[in-house]
């Protein structure tokens, strides 16, 4: 918990500080896909505003993923600190995830639109495999959670880092498409999605058969935050993506939490 905490917060430091310094000493951040100013938004164009891909969307998206990370790990590490539950090692998982979704900036900040880059194709297969990881670390806390798990839990965090990364590294990177969600197209997208989207399916069904109803409920609006966030091109799929992730996470940890204490 305290070495996600320490290099959330720094790499979100580091980030910040190249923006500031990219902005100062060139005046200017390229994008490949337009950018929105307010002045442009009047009330005959909000609606179609909030669906079109705007790179500040996205932006927006990734930056609230750099803050969610340091900021829930510290108030995990505060709460959870003495508690013995394999969840919270799963959600560390979760939370690394979550945080390397930040390098997805480094296409903006060192202007890596198209063409063969072996900082953008390491880049890619980093986000793959943080987005792996997220998805599988859910899914072992819904199936190993039971108090008789508890030891095998740094064994299993190990096995799913090892798939993500092994996933992401045979993985084949266009880096001639870059999408409007700021992030490297991959070989098999639509395969990948699928992965994505099992994962999700099959951690819903595992807390379902556990009798963890409610626990299953805000996993669901969790993930479903976390999809939006990590493919969002728009506006409005960066607000939903906020809302669903924040309602999502502070009631999926309330309910950890309750049953801790009461336990």
């Amino acid at each position: 918990m305290k070495a996600i905490s320490i290099i959330s917060f720094s790499q979100l430091l580091v980030f910040a500080a190249l923006f500031i310094y990219r902005i100062v000493s060139d005046h200017t951040i390229q994008f490949e896909f337009p950018t929105l100013s307010l002045g442009e938004i009047n009330a005959g164009t909000v609606l179609h505003a909030a669906f079109q891909p705007y790179s500040y969307a996205s932006l927006a998206a990734i930056a609230i993923l750099a803050l969610y990370t340091p900021a829930v790990s510290t108030a995990v590490r505060y709460v959870f600190e003495k508690t013995q539950s394999p969840e919270i090692l799963y959600y560390m998982g979760f939370l690394t995830g979550c945080m390397v979704e930040v390098y997805r900036l480094c296409i903006p900040l060192f202007n890596l639109w198209g063409g063969y880059s072996e900082f953008l194709i390491f880049t890619g297969k980093l986000v793959l495999a943080g987005r792996i990881l997220a998805g599988m670390s859910l899914l072992f806390s819904a199936i190993f959670s039971s108090d008789d798990k508890i030891q095998e839990a740094d064994k299993n965090i190990v096995i799913a880092i090892a798939i993500s990364v092994a996933l992401a590294a045979s993985t084949a990177v266009d880096t001639r498409t870059i999408l409007p969600s700021i992030m490297v197209q991959t070989s098999y997208h639509s395969v990948l999605l699928f992965v994505r989207i099992f994962l999700a399916v099959m951690t819903a069904v595992a807390f379902m058969l556990s009798g963890k109803i409610k626990t299953m409920i805000s996993y669901m609006l969790l993930f479903a935050g976390y999809i939006c966030l990590t493919l969002s091109d728009s506006i409005f799929l960066t607000a939903l993506g906020m809302i669903l992730f924040g309602i999502g996470t502070k009631v999926y940890l309330q309910q950890l939490h309750n049953y801790y204490l009461w336990k």
